[in-house]
């Protein structure tokens, strides 16, 4: 019975890690990349021209990212 509640506690502490990481990058990454692929192609179909589209698109993902960091930096 004790091994089985030992078990129990290491899935439960392993779960919680994968769940961090998930979050993390999702948080980090994911959410900024999609914001600049919205604003990048949302300013290709306002025919903004292709360059003027990357530059929105990589200053939103940095401005994202770092609203990001900033938010979730008490974690």
């Amino acid at each position: 019975m004790a091994d089985d509640t030992i078990e129990r506690v290491h899935d439960a502490e392993e779960h919680r890690k994968s769940y961090n990481a998930i979050m993390k990058a999702s948080t980090e990454i994911g959410v900024p990349f999609s914001m600049a692929l919205a604003s990048f192609f949302t300013s290709l179909v306002m025919a903004n021209g292709v360059l003027l589209s990357i530059v929105l698109g990589v200053a939103v993902y940095v401005f994202a990212h770092v609203v990001v960091k900033v938010f979730f930096s008490h974690h």
